[in-house]
């Protein structure tokens, strides 16, 4: 062994280039790795020049074997004399073999160690460029701060190296949202966290077996709270500490890191003496203390702070003292102190804590004025000189010393309503809110938080401190029947206005009374000025409350401005509708939870109120009120196509039907089902996924609800619940482990406005669906926070796919989605989502009597055919093959067409023969009639054969005149002259011609 370790020791020397001239001085001690030589452990301390200058041409010790991990406590150092360990002086500090981040103000951004980076990124896309222009890392102080600005996400990324087993701590604070953490090595390494919180509620984030990549989830903090988070780590290497956090909401506080210390980062190291601004009074300290308020330190190194001269002043861990500016009117506020017994109110002016400024203010002088009356819903008490609410079944104006009697059958809105502040009113809390540790404000201060001025309640701006005025509904609201129908429990309104040098803001807020970490808030709105302003104009708002439970709201002010005192806001008016404490303030005609009424008398749900009479809606119709508030609906209105509704509540989709066309679908198996979406991955690289509960058919709803965390209050975990008719829950996988956990549940169809049959054009169909037409659905989703759009459209699609069914038969999953191609998670712009659900459940079903079968015919033989029947492939019920046999011809129907006509034209050509065969022989008759005619022996007149022969042409139908006198005369004459042929009178008459021609004349 001991040879071994000489031969070793001769290597290193050579390497590190020790000679034997004169010792150096300007040195400092290394350790090496360790080393094993047969089952012992060791490791080299060495002497090193501090640079590579200043031992040039010296010597140094030899290097010495010490056992491995060796290495000096916080607050020590190593010392050359002994080799040992020595503790470090007053005024000095030691990590004991690590290094500590630190922040100054001076040097800013540009002060941050290149082992540390800062980014900006976004949550959604379009607020991209937003997040990265905005200056959201900073130094303030002593305090590292990121901005966590509205859907966009900062992040820290620490780099350093460990020699040794070791640690890394961070100091920090971040009031209302979780921080999430990575640590990353190239080696497996194992980890064991742990808060250095007093907090015995430690993460459930250990990770003990050796891994790559560990992931932590710090919590919030609180206000003016820091944690240590501390992580041992327990192998040496190269590490990566990611720190991520983000803003979901409007309402954000800064992410502060005070520290981050790094333990193992070296074997041995040297006393660090103190910046300025802290100091160590004692030896041996791991540490340096920030000075004390209105202390200082200038110097480094320093055991003391030194207290601020006269005139002066410091804040805590400061290096130098400020001179105290002459007061204004600005450090000062209003202080009322109450009505007396003779109803006077006292303001005065009182310097802001901590006061910083030397004098009094301008224009200080008290002031007195009258008391206003109490406010609506409450009396004066006599004996106590103090307002308080109504007994039951009275209501008060809140000029009365009593409360009146409602008469007859009329009904009171008990609520809180606040417009005289003579006092805070009751169930009214105030407070200040800090950002850090360092600038917290003295609860003897709280109450000068909002200040009662009669007319209106104030809050003057304190620099990175936040104004609270907490309202609290203790028993929640009533739970009227009308309430359940319109899901409005009650109203908060209230006036106010902002009065802004520069910048200032206003947030109202929903917090769970059972719940005292503020990591659960609701931002319901936000009022932000950038510019000056003044108390002018009035802002009145209106929020309808859609739980009954307790719930406190908030009312949170805070500046930009530097200046304190130049930002204010006033309140004038809050009013709190349907609560169950409180006072009434009127009698009305019926119940309502607002100050509006309409109609007194009610009708039981699926009846409308007509004429005073409530009269049940036909089939397929639904009763609806004309205007929200009203207390009962008036009128019955058709449910949507292809829906039907028999209570006249509600429209729900018939299982069985055609859907407005010629095929019949059976939805039965899936009138409820739960799909879910592909994996997507946060911006760390977390999986998650989207589960859908959608309810197709039937009259039943879905449920989603969120995985409740193990001390989450019951009224909250409640809140995590939802039913509707489609919903969507964000499925967090377990790491180790089959089982997942729903992070969060989003509301889509509170609705459902139509189904039909259409296809979308993000989904166009394949050749394998056979023109089957989608059915499409469209749910809607009224959103209660609306950021980007007021409502969420769904439009659901389902196709029919019997080959999934082929494919998956042995599987219990018979569905797939599709999403737009362009849009992973269904939507492009957060507002309209498309789905398509392929599944062979969407199929239509198939009988005897409808368009089932798909019909071959095969080839005709000695006049019979065969008929194939072979059904579609999609119908869902299966329908078996038929074969029938027909009659046919033998011959092809365009051949039979052909032989058609061709008889056809034959006939026809043959008719026309027969009558041209029978015109030639009447032609051929008369002919020979003429013939007969013409003979000179032959008495029978010329005419009469004529009349035969029109006889002939014309039938039964032309009848024969009779010879006139002078036709008969000339037929004599003409007998005469051709029994005289030589009589000279003949050329008189020019023979025949002459008496046919005139006797044709006579006849006409």
């Amino acid at each position: 062994m001991r040879i071994f370790k000489e031969i070793h020791l001769i290597f290193i020397i050579t390497f590190l280039g020790v000679s034997a001239k004169e010792e150096c001085d300007d040195t400092k001690y290394i350790v090496s790795k360790c080393y094993n030589y047969k089952n012992e452990d060791y490791q080299w301390l060495m002497e090193v020049p501090s640079n590579k200058a200043s031992c040039s041409g010296k010597s140094l010790s030899e290097p010495l074997s010490v056992p491995c991990n060796f290495a000096c406590a916080k607050g020590e150092t190593f010392d050359k004399s002994t080799l040992g360990c020595k503790d470090c002086g007053s005024g000095t500090f030691s990590l004991g073999g690590g290094h500590q981040y630190t922040f100054d103000e001076l040097d800013g951004l540009k002060g941050i160690p290149t082992d540390i980076s800062l980014k900006a990124t976004s949550l959604v896309t379009s607020y991209e460029t937003e997040c990265k222009k905005n200056t959201v890392w900073h130094v303030k102080g002593n305090v590292l701060q990121g901005d966590v600005q509205h859907n966009c996400a900062i992040s820290v990324l620490v780099r350093f190296k460990l020699q040794r087993a070791g640690a890394i701590s961070i100091t920090y604070n971040l009031p209302t949202s979780y921080v999430f953490a990575t640590m990353s090595s190239q080696c497996d390494f194992g980890t064991d966290d742990k808060d250095n919180d007093g907090d015995d509620d430690d993460d459930d984030d250990n990770q003990s077996d050796p891994r790559k990549k560990v992931d932590y989830m710090l919590k919030p903090t609180g206000y003016g709270v820091w944690h240590e988070k501390t992580i041992k780590i327990d192998t040496a290497g190269e590490y990566e500490l990611a720190l991520y956090t983000f803003g979901i909401n409007a309402f954000h506080f800064p992410f502060s890191i005070r520290s981050i210390v790094v333990e193992g980062s070296a074997f041995i190291q040297e006393c660090i003496t103190c910046p300025p601004g802290t100091y160590a009074a004692k030896s041996k300290s791991s540490t340096c203390t920030p000075c004390p308020k209105d202390t200082y330190t200038a110097d480094e190194g320093s055991t003391k702070c030194l207290p601020c001269q006269g005139g002066y002043y410091a804040d805590e861990g400061s290096s130098k003292c400020t001179k105290r500016p002459v007061c204004e009117a600005k450090h000062f506020q209003k202080v009322f102190t109450g009505c007396d017994k003779s109803n006077v109110a006292t303001v005065e002016y009182q310097p802001i804590q901590p006061k910083i400024c030397i004098g009094d203010a301008p224009s200080a002088e008290m002031k007195q004025s009258p008391c206003g009356t109490c406010n609506p819903g409450m009396y004066k008490n006599k004996n106590t000189n103090t307002c308080e609410f109504c007994p039951s079944k009275t209501y008060s104006n809140g000029t009365v010393a009593e409360c009146v009697k409602c008469t007859n059958d009329l009904s009171l809105v008990p609520g809180l309503y606040y417009k005289i502040w003579n006092e805070l009113p009751m169930f009214l809390k105030r407070s200040y809110i800090s950002f850090d540790q360092t600038n917290a404000i003295n609860l003897d201060y709280h109450s000068q938080s909002w200040i009662p001025s009669i007319e209106y309640i104030s809050s003057q701006a304190v620099p990175d401190v936040v104004s609270a005025l907490s309202l609290t509904i203790t028993k929640g609201f009533r739970q009227l029947e009308l309430s359940k129908t319109t899901k409005e429990y009650g109203t908060l309104s209230f006036k106010f206005s902002l009065g802004c040098e520069s910048s200032c803001t206003l947030f109202l807020v929903a917090q769970d009374i059972d719940d005292d970490d503020a990591d659960d808030w609701l931002v319901i709105h936000r009022w932000h000025m950038d510019k000056k302003s003044e108390h002018k104009d009035i802002i009145d708002y209106k929020y309808s409350i859609t739980s009954p439970d307790a719930v406190i709201f908030n009312w949170l002010f805070t500046s930009d401005d530097q200046e304190q005192g130049t930002d204010e806001v006033r309140i004038y008016e809050i009013l709190v509708t349907n609560t169950q404490v409180g006072g009434s303030d009127r009698c009305v005609t019926c119940l309502t939870t607002n100050q509006q009424e309409t109609e007194c008398k009610s009708c039981t749900p699926g009846n409308i109120l007509s004429n005073n009479t409530c009269i049940a809606c036909p089939k397929s119709t639904i009763a609806t009120r004309l205007r929200s508030n009203d207390p009962t609906p008036t009128v019955c209105v058709p449910c949507p196509s292809n829906t039907i509704s028999d209570d006249g509540i509600s429209c729900y989709v018939p299982c069985q039907q055609a859907f407005n066309g010629n095929i019949q679908y059976d939805l039965k198996a899936i009138s409820t089902i739960e799909f879910h979406g592909s994996k997507l991955f946060t911006q760390k690289g977390s999986g998650y996924f989207h589960v859908f509960n959608a309810t197709i058919c039937g009259n039943a709803s879905v449920t989603c609800a969120k995985t409740p965390e193990p001390d989450e209050p019951k009224r909250r975990a409640n809140q995590g619940i939802t039913d509707s008719k489609l919903c969507r829950m964000g499925s967090v996988p377990e790491q180790n482990s089959t089982l997942a956990s729903v992070a969060y549940i989003d509301e889509f169809g509170e609705e459902l406005l139509n189904i039909s049959l259409s296809t979308s054009k993000y989904f166009p169909p394949l050749r394998s669906d056979y023109n089957l037409t989608d059915i499409t659905l469209v749910y809607r989703a009224n959103l209660s926070a609306p950021e980007t759009c007021r409502q969420r459209i769904t439009y659901l699609s389902l196709r029919c796919d019997h080959l999934y069914d082929d494919i998956k038969q042995n599987l219990s999953l018979k569905y797939k989605l599709q999403t737009p191609s362009d849009c992973s998670t269904g939507t492009c712009d957060g507002c309209t989502f498309q789905f398509l659900l392929r599944t062979p459940l969407a199929c239509p079903t198939c009988d005897e009597n409808t368009n089932g079968f798909r019909t071959f015919l095969g080839p005709c033989k000695f006049g019979r055919q065969e008929v194939r029947k072979v059904p579609y492939p999609y119908c869902s019920h299966k329908l078996n093959e038929k074969v029938e046999i027909r009659r046919c011809s033998m011959l092809s129907l365009e051949i039979e067409i052909i032989i058609i006509l061709f008889i056809i034209i034959s006939i026809v050509l043959i008719s026309l023969v027969i009558m041209c065969w029978r015109k030639n022989r009447k032609l051929e008759y008369r002919y020979m009639q003429l013939v007969e005619n013409a003979n000179p022996d032959d008495d029978a007149p010329v005419d009469n054969v004529c009349a035969q022969i029109s006889d002939e042409e014309s039938g039964d139908e032309i009848q024969f005149k009779k010879p006139s006198k002078a036709k008969k005369i000339m037929n004599v004459v003409r007998n005469a002259i051709r029994k005289n042929p030589n009589n000279d009178q003949s050329e008189f008459f020019n023979g025949d011609s002459f008496l046919l021609t005139n006797a044709s004349k006579n006849d006409a």
